[in-house]
């Protein structure tokens, strides 16, 4: 359960994956109220995570897969809550990290890039974004969210998968500047 309209993972938390109705309805309730409105209820999906920037115009270009390294404890559910993105003290924040390029077999590596670019295609996505999976417990690929704004800043994933393919942080931001001109002037 997590507001419709906000990013960074603002009111997410670990209390917002639910086990019952009686739990669903007081989140939902919660996060209405605290968020104004609209409530976003989805399946969660339990296995590994991982995400993928994806570059480009008309011609996309997949960066290096990463994935979501999950060191909690058993009982805690494996999201990436707003504490494990902004809160350096959080059980969340020290028990997540990104591994990137991602440990997984050509294969599905593949399928990520082709389901990534296929996507940002299908939301006529221009200069970046990023695509968030999970690979669920009978190795099915389920895309959690399409990001056309994700994070670009020095520290992001989008940094780490750039740096993993060879790319400058100044080169990345110079040829999104690129992109979005050229859209501007066309």
């Amino acid at each position: 359960v997590k507001p419709y309209a906000q990013d960074a993972s603002l009111g997410i938390s670990e209390d917002s994956v639910v086990y019952n109705y009686a739990a669903l309805g007081g989140k939902v309730r919660e996060i209405s109220k605290l968020f104004g409105g609209r409530v976003v209820v989805e399946e969660y999906v339990d296995g590994r995570e991982f995400n993928i920037t994806v570059l480009g115009g008309s011609e996309p270009t997949p960066l290096p897969i990463s994935e979501i390294n999950y060191s909690l404890p058993p009982d805690v559910p494996r999201i990436l809550t707003f504490a494990a993105k902004w809160d350096p003290n959080s059980l969340y924040f020290k028990g997540t990290s990104a591994v990137c390029p991602a440990d997984i077999d050509p294969a599905l590596r593949a399928h990520i890039e082709d389901t990534a670019v296929r996507l940002f295609r299908l939301f006529d996505c221009t200069g970046y974004a990023r695509v968030d999976f999970r690979l669920d417990n009978e190795g099915h690929l389920k895309a959690l969210e399409m990001n056309p704004n994700p994070d670009i800043s020095p520290n992001s994933g989008a940094a780490l998968q750039a740096s993993a393919a060879g790319l400058s942080y100044a080169r990345v931001i110079e040829n999104i500047l690129l992109m979005a001109m050229e859209t501007v002037t066309n």
